[in-house]
């Protein structure tokens, strides 16, 4: 006699019934999220610029999602170690990332455990902003036009010099492709961070590249001089300093930027309750306050619109990269 299991179609249907009750307590976690704290990894010190919008908007995220927000700097190798426990994490939504755009140059001087592309979903990108370019009180140049134009005529041991946080660091690709477009040769002098500054206003170097938050006191107090923005447009807090791409070099735009990421693979419900909370949390009072005393901009977007931005950033900086000849080290 045949056995009722042996027809095909019941075969189907119990399959069917076992997937429902295996997926059910996933669909249950999903519809109930968050039941527990989120936590959210950021891949840098305490401080730094993804660090502390992290921490503003995880006051109104927490306040939203219903649960504790708690924030957990993971430092080290420009980022990589702290995103690879992002990648890593169950793709539950309970771990969250904050990064910046050094992740878009850590695949070109790190060999990463992971894809930037594949092993990440970008949720939305919160805040974006220019650099600038600071020249030292004695140089000739006021302007990018005359500073490309003087570039041009010191060769040699009398070659422009810029200072940045070290190569590979913002400062060293931003001044990078300033070279490439202008078509011009400076000599690189890398330092630690932003201790070059000291060095800048003595004179000792001749430019190099700041985040507006540092650059504005700095301009205001008149100690370095503003060439240009390295945003599309001018920026409020300097309305007087022109952008880069207004100056000679249309297309030219190399601006830091922050985002919320979690690991490829979390649910979309999931993905999209948290960009809807997140755009929330850009829009509360607080968040707008701070970002406008940094002279950054408030993003926002739909995830597809993120990763969008991040895949753009990735080509674009991995270009550069290429062109100047960095390669992953370790």
């Amino acid at each position: 006699m045949t056995s009722p299991l042996a027809s095909p179609q019941r075969r189907r249907l119990m399959l069917a019934g076992t997937a429902a009750l295996l997926a059910a307590p996933s669909l249950r976690a999903q519809g109930s999220y968050p039941n527990k704290p989120v936590r959210v990894i950021v891949p840098s010190s305490p401080g730094s610029s993804q660090d502390l919008v992290a921490r503003r908007i995880a006051i109104p995220l927490a306040q939203s999602l219903g649960q504790p927000v708690v924030v957990e700097n993971v430092a080290g190798s420009g980022g990589m170690i702290g995103t690879a426990q992002i990648v890593r994490a169950p793709k539950d939504g309970y771990t969250i990332g904050v990064i910046s755009s050094n992740f878009s140059i850590s695949p070109y001087l790190y060999r990463q455990p992971f894809d930037p592309i594949k092993d990440v979903t970008p949720v939305a990108i919160l805040t974006s902003g220019a650099n600038v370019l600071m020249a030292s009180p004695k140089l000739e140049a006021k302007n990018p036009a005359e500073l490309f134009a003087l570039a041009k005529t010191r060769t040699g041991d009398k070659t422009l010099t810029y200072a940045s946080a070290g190569v590979g660091s913002t400062p060293h690709l931003a001044a990078a492709m300033m070279e490439m477009m202008a078509g011009i040769d400076l000599l690189h002098v890398p330092y630690k961070g932003l201790a070059y500054q000291p060095d800048l206003i003595a004179n000792q170097i001749d430019m190099g590249f700041m985040p507006l938050p540092v650059a504005v006191p700095l301009v205001r107090a008149g100690t370095l001089r503003a060439l240009a923005v390295t945003t599309s447009q001018r920026v409020p807090t300097l309305p007087d300093v022109p952008s880069f791409a207004e100056s000679g070099l249309p297309g030219y735009e190399f601006a830091g930027w922050n985002a919320v990421i979690v690991g490829a693979g979390t649910p979309p419900a999931i993905v999209q309750r948290l960009n809807k909370e997140v755009l929330a949390a850009l829009r509360t009072p607080d968040v707008i306050k701070y970002a406008e005393n940094l002279g950054s901009r408030l993003v926002g977007g739909t995830p597809e619109e993120a990763a969008r931005w991040v895949a753009r950033d990735l080509d674009v900086l991995g270009k550069l990269a290429h062109r100047i000849g960095l390669k992953p080290e370790n």
